[in-house]
């Protein structure tokens, strides 16, 4: 199934992603049977085999999609800036059944760290325009970013994006700018 506007389409995709989402609640995403997904999304074997070879190309499908839509956004002129991780924040949104399932403690794939390194790769180049990394600080320094940014992100998933894109990015830019400890105990 590629991304596309026909309802029946959509739907059917959707009553997979949350019957996956389900199923992974309580299994391993690789223990995980096409006839199973189909029953508990009450579709017919022949309606999932008509779109995809496999549970795989599910998951590969809707990583595609997202990369794609992240890629819009980083822009590498602009990977730094406060509104690009309010943007990324909003693609995410789009997709809050794909991201349940690949930050599950039982999707055995490693996808989120795939998907977010674009993130991470797009904020190094940006990085290396503008400065010469050379020293280990400088370098250990960027790693400490992406990662605290990677897992906001997953924390947010996690738990179920309560808080709006806006909010996730004023966290994500005021702790990379004045460091975690700054923002938890700030001086009066």
């Amino acid at each position: 199934m590629r991304k596309t506007n026909d309802i029946r389409v959509v739907r059917t995709q959707k009553a997979l992603l949350e019957a996956l989402d389900q199923l992974i609640k309580t299994k391993k995403l690789s223990c995980v049977s096409i006839t199973e997904l189909c029953s508990a999304a009450d579709i017919n074997r022949n309606t999932f085999y008509y779109h995809y070879n496999n549970i795989n190309d599910l998951i590969t499908e809707n990583k595609q999609i997202l990369e794609a839509e992240l890629n819009e956004v980083l822009d590498v002129n602009n990977t730094r800036s406060r509104t690009t991780i309010n943007e990324i924040c909003k693609v995410l949104m789009r997709h809050p059944l794909f991201l349940s399932i690949i930050v599950s403690p039982n999707c055995d794939l490693d996808l989120f760290e795939e998907i977010f390194g674009i993130a991470s790769e797009k904020a190094r180049i940006q990085i290396d325009r503008h400065k010469d990394i050379t020293s280990a600080n400088d370098l250990y320094s960027t790693y400490y970013c992406n990662a605290g940014c990677n897992a906001v992100l997953s924390a947010w998933i996690r738990s179920g994006m309560k808080e709006s894109p806006d909010e996730v990015a004023d966290i994500i830019s005021l702790s990379s700018r004045k460091g975690p400890i700054s923002v938890l105990f700030p001086e009066d």
